[in-house]
């Protein structure tokens, strides 16, 4: 399974629909295909209290909203085609009377289409996932009714909501009639006798300003060139192996002892020679920083480095060890002070292999920051696809760029920069 994206903070809502999942879960697994069953993202709660969400698509997952007109049309048709199979398999059941009215009414409030932002794609395939607050307006909704149907009262509660949307109803077609006024036309400008009256122009349209981080040094001022932020993740499972195991894996996350679970090639060791060698493909005149996140309240930030200096600056990202939790939120906050990201583009380069470990919240932090610096924007490096950036990357209008394997690390390295580094310039 790939995790889509977690919840720090749930609702009580969210908590119980995620802990009444597995009923409706075996019920489309009894009577649909694995392609339905998969619309609905697994809730699985973490150690700590958030909710994880996971799909058994095999994947990058991106934002319904993120994606391009043509690739939403085509994701929305899908949706619907697999929410009809799920709204006919109500309707067969319903009229059999094989399944109890507990699951009928379950299966209907799953058909329900959800708002665009609980939508996620992964590899053209829609998947549903619920809002940070309250529950999806899908499966969240069945489900937790299924979670409080042992409770005498909650007939009545179900009574009472479609007591008052009827009521809502009833009163916005009852609401009293204005009539409506004639239109005025209004009385034309007086004119002085004699005076010409000049004729309105319409401003000729200004062509499309080419953003400056799309041009070349020679074409835009050292004011305008765009600050450049690279993160690196330095806690501890960085240090482990790229090609280990699953079972390597599975044991050294329970804490385990692993022989030989750092060998080369590590994840720190190819994150610091994909960094390296990005770092020569970036414009002269784009200034750079680095923060190192090595554990809890252990996070340092550089000075900006100009092109004259881009040696030392590879050398202090040689120097970057793996050392214990990872402080996501606490490095990307450092990073937005660094750069200006309202007068000129920005760009934070996030090379990262998991979660945020150390309590903060790297989501809100890039809300915050994308509201206060509209100009920045957070790219994600996403070591073993694990879904930890995906929040900040669409929070600041960045990308993800997963990385599972030796051979593509510089090559996902150089995409996350790619529209930082115009062609063509001398």
């Amino acid at each position: 399974m790939i995790r889509i994206t977690r919840i720090v903070k749930p609702s009580v809502e969210l908590t119980d629909y995620a802990a009444s999942f597995s009923p409706f879960r075996t019920l489309l697994e009894t009577y649909l295909p694995a392609s339905i069953q998969n619309l609905y993202a697994r809730p699985v709660i973490a150690d700590d209290g958030a909710v994880e969400w996971y799909s058994d698509i095999n994947g990058q997952p991106r934002r319904l909203l993120d994606l391009s007109e043509t690739e939403q049309s085509r994701a929305r048709a899908v949706l619907e085609q697999r929410l009809d199979s799920v709204r006919a398999l109500h309707q067969k059941l319903a009229q059999s009377g094989s399944e109890p009215e507990t699951m009928l009414r379950l299966l209907q409030a799953a058909s329900h289409s959800p708002a665009p932002e609980q939508v996620w794609v992964i590899d053209g395939h829609p998947v549903i996932v619920p809002p940070a607050e309250g529950t999806p307006r899908a499966a969240a909704a069945a489900t937790t009714a299924a979670a409080v149907s042992s409770r005498r009262w909650w007939p009545w509660l179900l009574l009472l909501a479609l007591l008052i949307a009827l009521i809502l109803l009833l009163l916005s077609r009852c609401s009293p009639l204005h009539e409506t006024a004639a239109p005025v036309t209004p009385a034309p400008p007086a004119v002085t006798p004699g005076e010409p009256v000049k004729p309105e122009t319409t401003p000729a349209p200004h062509a499309p300003v080419k953003p400056t981080k799309a041009v070349c040094p020679a074409q835009r001022t050292q004011q305008q060139a765009p600050e450049m932020v690279v993160i690196m993740d330095a806690s501890g499972s960085m240090a482990i192996t790229m090609d280990a195991t699953q079972d390597e894996l599975i044991s050294w996350n329970q804490g385990k002892y692993v022989e030989n679970i750092e060998r080369e090639p590590r994840r720190i060791s190819l994150a610091r020679n994909a960094a390296k060698g990005i770092i020569d493909t970036i414009p002269r005149d784009m200034n750079i920083s680095l923060v190192a996140a090595e554990n809890c309240r252990q996070v340092s930030l550089s000075p900006s480095f100009p092109f004259a200096q881009r040696s030392a600056l590879k050398k202090r990202i040689e120097g970057i060890q793996p050392v214990g939790k990872t402080p996501l939120a606490e490095a990307l906050a450092l990073a937005g002070k660094k750069v200006d990201g309202v007068n000129r583009d920005a760009i934070i380069l996030l090379v990262s292999d998991g979660d945020e470990t150390c309590g903060g919240d790297p989501c809100q932090v890039a809300r915050e920051l994308k509201k206060s610096k509209p100009r920045l924007q957070v790219n994600v490096v996403d070591i073993m696809s694990t879904g930890a950036g995906n929040c900040i990357a669409s929070s600041t209008g960045g990308k993800v760029f997963a990385v599972n394997n030796t051979r593509e690390f510089k090559q996902i390295m150089k995409k996350a920069m790619q529209e930082y580094i115009p062609e063509g310039c001398e």
